[in-house]
């Protein structure tokens, strides 16, 4: 096991570009560190990619999930998934769990691409994956919230909508 530590902020996705290129093994796998995701799901996580799926990711918005959230969550989640599904063509339920594991060879291959260094980030690979043609596993789990988050409702909110927007104009949609 190796600990990478940066003393500047780099952002959720420039630190996990980071991590992934230094990382080693043939499936390649990221946990939210409040461990919100019970991992009675890692085996079933680590399963979908040794089955042949490129990527695997959790859901907590699937019908048979099983996921606690507050009401302002949870209503701002749903119309941020609606949003990536209408306007960007994704056909998953969620797209932000931090639960996801990854083929190698496909991760490398779609980090070159992925523009987004914080929260965006896991869209933005899901749906540039979908769009390459990876085959792309969802699966329900169980999921509390952590103690605490970094997530601020209004910047974010409102930085995830124009990253949507970028990547709509990216992809030529009108």
């Amino acid at each position: 096991m190796v600990h990478l530590h940066s003393d500047e902020r780099l952002g959720r996705g420039t630190a996990l570009n980071h991590a992934f290129k230094l990382a080693r093994g043939d499936i390649l796998i990221y946990i939210d560190v409040d461990l919100a995701t019970d991992m009675l799901h890692l085996s079933e996580l680590i399963d979908q990619i040794r089955s042949g799926y490129d990527l695997a990711t959790g859901s907590r918005m699937m019908p048979e999930s099983d996921a606690v959230r507050s009401a302002k969550r949870g209503i701002a989640s749903k119309g941020f998934n609606f949003l990536v599904r209408l306007m960007l063509g994704s056909k998953l339920y969620d797209h932000q769990c931090g639960f996801k594991a990854f083929k190698r060879s496909t991760l490398l291959d779609l980090l070159g691409q992925v523009r987004d260094k914080h929260w965006f980030w896991d869209t933005e690979i899901l749906v540039r994956a979908q769009r390459a043609g990876y085959a792309v596993a969802e699966f329900p789990i169980r999921w509390r919230p952590g103690s605490s988050t970094k997530v601020d409702m209004k910047r974010d909110v409102v930085g995830m909508g124009l990253a949507i927007l970028r990547l709509w104009r990216e992809f030529g949609f009108r």
